[in-house]
């Protein structure tokens, strides 16, 4: 991916899209679940139900990338 393709990119995201990513990012449950999928949270917010239907998660997986 070409510089001009990654600035392209952060300029479509738009600032409510950023400001759901940053709730999430800041949320304390969903910090635990990204520190440690494995545990009881990290299963629940990793689960198809609420990784699909979230705004807030899926704003952050956008904005901050998707997990490994």
């Amino acid at each position: 991916m070409s510089v001009e393709e990654v600035k392209m990119s952060e300029d479509k995201i738009g600032a409510f899209k950023k400001i759901r990513a940053a709730i999430c990012h800041n949320c304390p449950f969903c910090k635990q679940a990204r520190n440690n999928p494995k545990s009881t949270i990290g299963k629940m917010l990793h689960h198809k139900l609420h990784a699909d239907h979230c705004p807030m998660w899926k704003a952050e997986q956008e904005v901050y990338g998707k997990e490994e």
